[in-house]
């Protein structure tokens, strides 16, 4: 069987599981959140193993789903504490994770203790961070009454309420444009860079990309967000249709370059075999770790200084 082929069964099998497991939301959402973030920090930290670093891997996965379970639980507003307070206690527990790593080092007679804690560290924050926006996007009526606790922060929002109504309904469609947009995105650049790639975008980072794919990848991402804008009745206006087309298309394609760099300094094609065609975990969720904190971004802002 070729690649190709095993790319498109993984695909076939794969997004009816994905789009049901976001559509389902809840715990189902929640308990895939964490297995992926766990899949990915493994295949990150097993990638520094190769370089003589000693990631501190499993405490890293314990204390990455420890983050998201916290993070999920006070947006569900399933602690029996004030929610200012909660939110407090989780800053507190990410501002006082280097220094904790930095004193246990202290006693760790392995070799390379400090690179191995800032990869250790790099792996939590990076995969807590990314994989924290996705259930923040998934249940954006929730984000936007946790954010509220922070400050004098409007119920209103110029993105959300000029012609539609935020409930969860809304954010499970915006979830999915969003993810369709980043597949197909990557579609048209593989398909016209395959076809038409002359002029190599990174080639000590990433060989085969080109940038007739990478435009490729930029206009088709703009062009397929409003189309799933039209197809799921966002109602968003044109100019957010550009701008999350855009992220798609800049920051999902930065991401894959991103992820390739770190391959390449490990000497590795893929992160790992998992997925017959596409590699590993890390190597299919690259973009959607790039893409979907800069979307949350982009949705925060507005009310942080609107």
């Amino acid at each position: 069987m070729s690649e190709l082929s095993k790319r498109i069964l993984v695909a076939v099998i794969g997004i009816p599981i994905t789009l049901a497991v976001v559509y389902i939301g809840g715990f189902v959402f929640f308990f895939a959140i964490i297995l992926l973030s766990n899949l990915v920090l493994w295949e990150f930290f097993n990638l520094g193993e190769r370089k003589a670093i000693n990631p501190f891997s499993y405490f890293g996965m314990i204390y990455s789903s420890f983050l998201l379970t916290t993070y999920y639980l006070l947006q569900q507003n399933s602690l029996n504490i004030d929610k200012f307070t909660a939110l407090i206690l989780f800053i507190i527990l990410i501002a006082t994770l280097p220094p904790l790593f930095l004193v246990v080092q202290i006693w760790n007679k392995s070799q390379n203790t400090t690179i191995s804690t800032a990869y250790t560290l790099l792996g939590i924050y990076w995969v807590a961070f990314a994989f924290l926006s996705l259930l923040s996007i998934r249940f954006l009526p929730d984000y936007y009454q946790l954010l509220a606790y922070i400050g004098n922060i409007p119920q209103n929002s110029q993105i959300i309420y000029q012609r539609t109504i935020l409930d969860k309904y809304w954010s499970t469609k915006f979830f999915i444009a969003i993810l369709g947009t980043i597949w197909l995105c990557d579609t048209f650049a593989y398909f016209i860079g395959t076809a038409y790639g002359k002029h190599k975008l990174a080639p000590k980072t990433s060989p085969k990309k080109s940038w007739e794919g990478a435009i490729a990848g930029f206009v088709g991402a703009i062009i397929s967000f409003s189309l799933l804008d039209i197809l799921f009745k966002l109602n968003l206006p044109i100019t957010f249709q550009l701008l999350f087309g855009s992220i798609v298309g800049v920051i999902g394609q930065i991401g894959d370059l991103a992820e390739s760099k770190i391959k390449r300094e490990f000497n590795v094609k893929d992160s790992s075999n998992i997925l017959p065609g596409h590699g590993g975990f890390l190597d299919r969720l690259d973009s959607i770790m790039f893409v979907y904190p800069a979307t949350l971004l982009a949705i925060t802002l507005p009310f942080l200084f609107g």
